[in-house]
């Protein structure tokens, strides 16, 4: 089964999920070619406070916990545009023109924003994420959505602007502590039950939720996945509303350590 010019294990995305399983490969001697099309840190890069992860009871930002994941040693920043599989091997193309060969993946994909249009609103004034904030310009920032990501992405913003909150419900959904924190920031107003028109804000922040980023597997592979272990799905792309780091991290060790049973099985381990 081995071949010089064939990676061991490919793993798609650098979040919470993959590094977990790159950290975990590597505890048995495997270097994992890892591809990231952005920033490694996933959704943690977007968050004000974790505080439902083990060891942070006090609360964490998440930049500053993904700091504390180790990086894979072989990152690739490439974007993934297709995995598929002929036979025992699996092809992994990328945007830079790229085609790896791997005996087995991880894909740790993770979301994509909902997008919308907002009637008479300009593109550029609308962002779907907060990673950056100091480059986001103006005084005042349009937060629209009602869960825990536009609550969070609030307190992230009101750091350096006052925020307007808009929800079509009354933020019932949205963890109460994370909602009491919002309630006693005095830079920060909620608006239940109200999403308006036109907005006057500078710039609108849009958390209408995510979908799993699961088009770059080809449609063979997506509906009939190999189940010899080869081939793993972990953390926000298959979690569904149970969208939560610590969930995210046991996948992609759960996955690695399913991914080195099926390479000693076949005897390149």
């Amino acid at each position: 089964m081995n071949t010089s010019s064939t990676e061991k294990v490919v793993i798609i995305g650098c979040g919470p999920a993959g590094l977990a399983a790159a950290r975990q490969l590597k505890l048995y001697g495997i270097d994992p070619l890892v591809f990231e099309r952005d920033e490694p840190g996933g959704l943690f890069l977007n968050a004000c406070s974790v505080i439902n992860f083990p060891g942070v009871p006090e609360g964490i930002s998440g930049r500053e916990l993904i700091g504390r994941f180790p990086l894979p040693d072989r990152l690739m920043r490439s974007e993934v545009t297709l995995i598929d599989r002929t036979d025992s091997i699996y092809k992994i193309k990328s945007d830079r023109g790229i085609s790896t060969r791997a005996f087995s993946v991880i894909v740790a994909s993770g979301t994509v924003p909902v997008t919308t249009v907002i009637p008479g609103i300009e593109e550029a004034r609308i962002r779907y994420d907060v990673k950056n904030p100091a480059d986001f310009h103006g005084e005042q920032i349009a937060v629209l959505g009602g869960g825990d990501a536009a609550l969070d992405y609030a307190m992230t913003l009101s750091s350096r602007y006052t925020v307007n909150v808009y929800s079509r419900g009354d933020f019932s959904k949205a963890v109460p502590h994370l909602l009491r924190k919002v309630q006693q920031n005095g830079k920060i107003t909620l608006h239940i039950n109200n999403l308006p028109a036109s907005y006057d804000e500078d710039l609108i922040v849009v958390a209408f939720g995510r979908v799993a980023e699961l088009d770059i597997i080809s449609e063979k592979l997506l509906s009939s996945p190999p189940e010899d272990g080869s081939f793993h799905m972990c953390g926000d792309c298959i979690n569904g509303k149970y969208r939560q780091a610590s969930i995210a991290v046991g996948n992609g060790v759960e996955a690695a350590m399913k991914t080195v049973k099926y390479l000693k099985r076949y005897g390149d381990l």
